[in-house]
């Protein structure tokens, strides 16, 4: 992975995407970075924390990252950056629970499919399950570095009635865990050699291969108190 971004002198955004994920998602001791209940850590501390590990990084690098990225991945805050969700460690999230639409997605690895429709959507190495808001996204979320995925369909204002939670965090959702009751096979690219107990909705949302990357951030917006 290259470092420079496109001959400008500017550091690659994945490059500092990447370290900012390790850093305010999983690993901040690592860094010598303190974060506070939030997941909030001082955005100096941050920066001098990574030119560590590269002396030509810059704040307007982490900034960058921050306010050009359609996938929202953090966040600044009065002179305060975090990680606005894929923790590993918990962190109070310091938003509320809102009403989500009717159906979110989650894309799943093929070996896994029969397990999630069994036992639900839990945490691996996560705080929170991430859900996405469309049927295509999660498909190419499910296979992206894994192979051939299949996408699981949330009946989520279902289960939103029923007491589960969700947290609305911009390209993403997140619950703590959505039971079986609530899930569907929505689509998989094998789906005639899986056995399932339970239907598969007919219209296909396989993404063809060449199509542009999809945007992430979602077309309808819900509800939600902040």
């Amino acid at each position: 992975m290259s470092r420079e971004f496109a001959g400008t002198g500017k550091r690659s955004p994945v490059y500092v995407s990447k370290l900012l994920s390790l850093m305010l998602r999983h690993r901040p001791e690592e860094f010598g970075v303190e974060v506070d209940r939030y997941g909030f850590a001082d955005l100096e501390a941050v920066v001098r924390a990574l030119q560590e590990r590269d002396a030509n990084l810059r704040l307007r690098d982490v900034e960058s990252v921050v306010y050009d990225s359609e996938k929202q991945r953090f966040e600044i805050v009065e002179g305060r950056i975090r990680a606005r969700y894929g923790h590993s460690f918990e962190i109070d999230l310091g938003i509320d629970p809102v009403e989500p639409p009717e159906y979110l997605y989650k894309g799943v690895h093929l070996r896994d499919v029969d397990g999630v429709l069994a036992e639900g959507l839990k945490p691996v190495d996560r705080q929170y399950v991430h859900l996405s808001f469309q049927a295509d996204v999660a498909a190419r979320l499910a296979g992206k570095g894994r192979g051939r995925g299949a996408v699981v369909r949330v009946d989520a204002r279902r289960a939103h009635r029923a007491g589960v939670l969700f947290y609305d965090c911009g390209p993403t959702v997140l619950t703590p865990e959505v039971p079986s009751d609530f899930l569907i096979l929505e689509q998989s690219p094998e789906a005639s050699e899986m056995p399932s107990t339970r239907p598969t909705v007919q219209r296909d949302v396989a993404v063809p291969q060449g199509e542009p990357p999809v945007m992430y951030g979602r077309k309808r917006r819900f509800g939600q108190k902040r």
